[in-house]
């Protein structure tokens, strides 16, 4: 079995990138009085979501695959350096700007998007409250709660799996089974449109796409690699599929909740799959600009909508072209310090899996007491 590092990707940063734009675009555009101009923009979630599932499975099945193992203390400290700093960052700024800007925020809400389980408290207040949660400062952290979710599930099933003797196999069965079970979930259930649009259970197809990819690239290793002239063709084809979508798509239709997100998910591993072999498309996506700001993606991701919201036409004096052009400059200047001031530096950081666990609960804490006094 190939326990080879992961070589770095820069078209998959480029990706990033992409998704990101089309996510603020979609947000900006919508509250600018421009809501046709990229009306499934939203989409870019979902490509975050395979790319991510490619990318933390390859990461942990290689590990798992190691001499040394998982080292599971190891790969959560790695995951709370990544992804906490900028979101308890942003957590705390929505909560302070609370009484002058989302008067209705409640501290649940930021307890939520604290501990990773932002979508499943927008499902459990129902539709009556949909505005203050999802359309809220934190809205969007139901799709980090999402990937959180699966990191977890996933973690577990990895353990389980390599304590088995032929631990690929059974790997692959459980992500066969759970893409297959959540398919059915999109097809079967039949409750309101946001409990299918923000479920774990009804998203994870988009998730364990990219788990299965990283799943057949490990197996085998020179796939992409022999077959880079038809990827070079059916790259191409999943962008053009993608951006026609996000260009076209009215917010979840029927088709997209009940299967349709199933099915980008294969769209958008064949794509990433074919950003693994040179091409003029992967070349593309590998500008240094593109780059750039992929790199800045996570940050651009968690601040982006409060500062669409605080940024309005009667706040600005601005409308349309103009307001949207301030709210993506600002947005994406806030990204940066945040990228450059909290987010790098504490990925950098070697501290140990304990101390890591400590300051985000103490730093955690500390943040939801604010919020509880506040709010």
């Amino acid at each position: 079995m190939s326990t080879r590092p992961i070589e770095y990707r820069p078209a998959l940063d480029g990706l990033r990138a992409y998704a990101v734009v089309a996510v603020v675009l979609y947000h900006g555009g919508a509250t600018s009085n421009l809501a046709g101009l990229a009306p499934g923009g939203f989409l870019g979630v979902s490509v975050f979501f395979t790319l991510s599932g490619y990318l933390v499975s390859t990461l942990l099945i290689r590990r798992s695959s190691s001499p040394g193992g998982l080292a599971i203390g190891q790969f959560w400290a790695r995951r709370l350096r990544r992804l906490a700093p900028v979101s308890i960052v942003v957590i705390a700024g929505a909560v302070l700007a609370s009484s002058r800007f989302w008067p209705g925020l409640q501290w649940t809400e930021a307890a939520a998007g604290l501990f990773g389980w932002s979508n499943w408290n927008v499902i459990i207040a129902g539709e009556d409250d949909l505005v203050r949660t999802i359309v809220g400062p934190l809205g969007p952290y139901w799709s980090l709660a999402v990937e959180e979710q699966f990191y977890v599930i996933l973690t577990v099933a990895v353990l389980i799996a390599w304590r088995t003797a032929r631990p690929l196999r059974t790997l692959s069965i459980f992500v066969a089974i759970g893409w297959a079970s959540s398919l059915a979930v999109q097809i079967l259930v039949s409750g309101p449109a946001y409990r299918l649009e923000f479920g774990t259970d009804s998203r994870g197809s988009e998730l364990l796409a990219g788990c299965g990819l990283a799943l057949l690239l490990h197996v085998r290793p020179t796939l992409t690699v022999r077959h880079s002239k038809h990827l070079a063709i059916a790259g191409p084809i999943a962008a053009a599929t993608l951006l026609g979508l996000a260009l076209t798509t009215d917010y979840d239709p029927p088709w997209l909740l009940h299967g349709g997100y199933a099915v980008i998910s294969l769209v958008s591993a064949v794509l990433v799959a074919a950003l693994l072999v040179p091409s003029p498309l992967t070349r593309a996506l590998a500008t240094q600009p593109t780059v750039a700001i992929g790199r800045l993606s996570y940050s651009w991701y968690v601040v982006h909508w409060p500062v669409i919201l605080v940024l309005t036409e009667d706040r600005t004096g601005l409308d349309r072209w103009p307001l949207l052009g301030l709210k993506v400059v600002v947005s994406l200047a806030a990204a940066a310090v945040l990228h450059v001031a909290i987010e790098q530096p504490v990925r950098a950081m070697t501290w140990s899996p304990g101390r890591t666990a400590l300051l985000w609960l103490a730093v955690s804490g500390a943040t939801l007491a604010v919020a509880v006094v506040v709010l």
